[in-house]
């Protein structure tokens, strides 16, 4: 009984995360498919209805992530297609759902909508939504991408788009919004900041120094410009080098000597 018990709470659990959407399987839901499902938490939670318009063929669509559209005529839509009529059509059904997700992305799919009338084999029609990563959102704009129909195609099926940033990979960037590469750069700011203060303070009140002196390292710092010109020069010389010098000695002429005072008769004893 406790058994029972437990199992009916953690599906419970499941559908107030996952809102309404039902995966369309008839094999037992996967722990992938129950991450996936939690993953979209907060975009169920805020229960936004997205409202937008197919410019071409001013149709009118209405969407909301597993929640339904509460439409009267369709009562577990996903999303509704409303044409220049005024009628609805379902395009996808919360309770038929199948969801996929990879880096920074996430594919939502309803199906179970109206038959199409004259086309794609009188199939159910299908919405497929592309959740994409936009870390400084959670519930972003929505937009048909296209809709994709056929006279005698069975792969008939709406695509669209939205931006959230509940399907970013952490790998890819932090809370705030700050990117791998931003994060490195301020840690480099950081620990250069630590070494001038800290080695300011040790050079002041330990060693004692005073005016430049207190700078950590001044001695490399003062050469630090003439070593980065002499590695420049080495690395980038293109002249060659000329030959190498050679030790000339001082001849008699340069020291003002003559004849007379290179003889050394007078240094014998007589």
């Amino acid at each position: 009984m406790q058994y029972v018990v437990a199992l009916f709470a953690a599906a419970s659990l499941v559908a107030r995360i996952a809102g309404d959407c039902t995966i369309d399987s008839t094999e037992e839901l996967q722990d992938k498919e129950k991450k996936l499902l939690e993953r979209l938490a907060p975009l169920t939670k805020a229960n936004q209805l997205f409202t937008f318009k197919d410019n071409p063929y001013q149709y009118d669509y209405k969407a909301r992530i597993c929640n339904p559209v509460q439409s009267k005529s369709k009562a577990d839509a996903g999303i509704i297609q409303v044409d220049k009529n005024g009628t609805e059509h379902s395009l996808g059904k919360i309770s038929k759902v199948n969801i996929k997700a990879g880096t920074n992305w996430m594919m939502l799919e309803y199906r179970g909508g109206d038959n199409y009338h004259s086309h794609c084999n009188h199939l159910e029609r299908t919405s497929v939504i592309m959740i994409l990563c936009d870390s400084s959102t959670v519930e972003g704009s929505m937009g048909l991408i296209e809709e994709h129909t056929r006279k005698n195609d069975e792969d008939c099926y709406y695509l669209f788009e939205l931006y959230s940033n509940v399907v970013c990979s952490s790998k890819s960037s932090i809370p705030g919004g700050l990117s791998v590469g931003s994060v490195l750069v301020l840690i480099f700011v950081v620990v250069v900041g630590c070494y001038f203060l800290f080695g300011f303070l040790y050079q002041r009140f330990v060693v004692g120094a005073k005016g430049m002196e207190q700078i950590p390292h001044f001695s490399f710092w003062k050469d630090f410009g003439n070593l980065q010109a002499d590695g420049c020069e080495l690395v980038c010389r293109t002249r060659e080098a000329g030959p190498p010098r050679t030790y000339k000695g001082i001849g008699d002429d340069q020291l003002g000597l003559d004849d007379d005072d290179e003889r050394d008769d007078h240094l014998l004893p007589m």
